[in-house]
């Protein structure tokens, strides 16, 4: 979950990696679940029930990709629900559980480690993730672990399509269909929204791995230069995945060089590469950046600039 607490650590002033868990487990502000493109999300708690709403408007009905008709989908959300009743259940417990209600054939599809039938079941609101059990994940059920309420889907697909337009436009079909996950064909069902001015860009940034600023859904090619994308293509994750695997240096909201971070007890080694030459000012406002880093995960920052493979 690394990335996404230093992706939240980047948008919200102040904060330390504790406060993020804290939301998470304790105050139960952030829920972390599947929801569009069956990937996994941390979402505002109150807003989880208008993505879940979302997902279903797009997606066809979930029990179909397992082969199985609505009566038999019923009984197994049914059957997860009732093992979740009050509980909270590692993977496995969980399978154990649905098996005993629904049959011995659920539980391989349960009980994978890809997802499978939780993720379908967690796109549809029925659970979420609950707190870890030591490196292990839990599950709860999502209307007993937040406050829960029913959303029209057709109302927060145009609500989640406005603030897609917002934040990632100007963009297209295919921008839109991808980032939902839909064919593009199928775009031209989707509500009309109306989108405002785009705002300025936000300070020097250091981002993490798949922050959603710099992929979206694909990669936002107009935010990376050319000779980003070069540099890009010889990093040792980003020339199989692109720029959303490598993390970056954002100046002016511009992908202007790429990092790495390195955890070695009590301190945080920050290593930045960036395509230019950096004014006093962004070094400045770099060196700023590595202490909030190291504030947020509680350890002592040393940064360096210069070639990463060096």
């Amino acid at each position: 979950m690394g990335s996404a607490e230093l992706s939240i650590a980047a948008r919200v002033d102040g904060i330390a990696q504790e406060d993020v868990r804290g939301e998470l487990w304790e105050k139960r502000s952030l829920a972390k679940t599947w929801t569009i493109r069956g990937t996994l999300h941390l979402h505002p708690a109150d807003e989880l029930p208008l993505w879940t709403a979302a997902s279903r408007a797009v997606a066809p009905p979930w029990h179909e990709q397992y082969s199985l008709d609505k009566a038999q989908g019923d009984e197994l959300l049914d059957a997860i629900g009732e093992a979740l009743d009050g509980r909270c259940l590692l993977r496995e417990e969980l399978a154990d559980e649905v098996a005993k209600r629904a049959g011995d054939w659920t539980r391989e599809w349960v009980g994978s480690g890809w997802g499978y039938i939780i993720g379908s079941a967690a796109a549809v609101g029925k659970l979420c993730h609950g707190p870890p059990r030591g490196t292990k994940v839990t599950f709860v059920r999502t209307d007993q672990w937040i406050g829960w309420r029913e959303i029209y889907p057709h109302e927060a697909l145009a609500e989640i399509c406005r603030r897609f337009l917002e934040t990632y436009g100007p963009a297209g079909p295919r921008e839109l269909a991808g980032w939902l996950g839909i064919k593009p064909a199928e775009v031209a069902a989707l509500p009309d929204v109306r989108v405002k001015p785009g705002r300025a860009p936000g300070p020097l940034r250091l981002l993490p791995e798949y922050d959603c600023y710099v992929m979206g859904f694909r990669e936002r090619d107009q935010l990376v230069p050319e000779k980003v994308r070069r540099r890009v293509k010889s990093h040792p994750k980003g020339r199989f995945e692109g720029i959303a695997a490598v993390p970056t240096l954002l100046i002016d909201g511009v992908v202007a060089g790429i990092w790495r971070r390195s955890r070695k007890g009590k301190k945080i080694e920050i290593a930045v590469e960036p395509a230019r030459r950096l004014s006093s000012q962004e070094r400045s406002e770099l060196e700023a950046e590595a202490d909030r880093i190291g504030s947020f995960l509680a350890a002592e920052p040393t940064l360096r600039v210069g070639r990463l493979d060096r």
